[in-house]
């Protein structure tokens, strides 16, 4: 059964993931908020009684094992963990002014990275060994919000889709090492939401769409689709490999389908 109650939420002071800790505060779980803002944690709690907040920036790698440590120590009961944080930046390697905004300077490139990709795979280490200690054989949550770009790459966004591309892979090979455990570990796939990912880039985006920016989901409504998702599971008895609805519903499941076979021959299960 996916019914977890206490949950830590990793990159939640805005977006989807301030939206997972409205949604699941609602609920009447233990919702234990984190990210670099210190200010915008502190509003929350204040605006949300009874809340849960701890003050994480996944930039600081070094920093992140002691603050899962911790989270545990503080929020014993854990049980499912939401990785979500995430940065989206515009940049254009034709572009040979280094002083544009949309230049690929060093910085920008690793900052990217960092965030998406190499702050989620170390604090899924230090995550997996606290589920081990705390929950060696009750069902755990682990999950990662990736990106329908993850699969659909999209020009504008090259590190970010390389990224949440990697990711994406990375998730389906630690389902695969701890398909023995009780962890479930769950790739959430958003579309385009209404978030503040893209507000640094919105009006050069909406240019290169031709004046117009698509329209994208009302976060309200996307997280209540993520919610409903955590609730599914599979034949196993674990939250359901994927949570994803529209175009990266259809991306993942085409993916799986002319993949899966090749995967077989050297015993990843997608």
């Amino acid at each position: 059964m996916a019914n977890f109650g206490t949950l830590l939420i990793i990159g939640a002071t805005s977006g989807i993931g301030e939206e997972l800790g409205r949604q699941y505060h609602a609920q009447g779980k233990t919702v234990i908020i984190s990210g670099r803002r210190t200010a915008r944690l502190g509003a929350l709690t204040a605006e949300l009684p009874g809340l849960g907040s701890i003050q994480i920036d996944v930039q600081d790698l070094h920093a992140l094992p002691g603050k899962i440590d911790e989270a545990f120590t503080r929020y014993p009961n854990i049980d499912a963990v939401i990785v979500n944080a995430g940065i989206q930046k515009l940049l254009d390697y034709s572009n040979p002014d280094s002083t544009s905004n949309t230049y690929p300077a060093t910085e920008a490139i690793t900052k990217e990275i960092t965030t998406n990709l190499t702050g989620p795979t170390v604090l899924a280490r230090s995550v997996i060994e606290h589920f081990r200690a705390s929950r060696p054989d009750q069902p755990s949550l682990l999950a990662f919000v990736t990106s329908g770009l993850a699969l659909i790459p999209f020009p504008t966004f090259p590190v970010y889709c390389a990224t949440k591309s990697a990711l994406h892979h990375f998730a389906v090979i630690l389902r695969n090492q701890l398909k023995d455990s009780p962890i479930s570990i769950v790739e959430i796939l958003p579309p385009y939401v209404e978030t503040e990912l893209d507000t640094a880039h919105v009006d050069e985006l909406a240019e290169r769409f031709g004046g117009k920016m698509p329209q994208g989901m009302p976060v309200k409504e996307y997280v209540e689709s993520v919610v409903r998702g955590l609730k599914v599971v599979d034949k196993d008895g674990k939250v359901q490999k994927y949570v994803a609805d529209g175009m990266p519903r259809a991306a993942v499941d085409a993916w799986a389908q002319a993949i899966g076979p090749i995967a077989q021959n050297v015993y990843t299960d997608l």
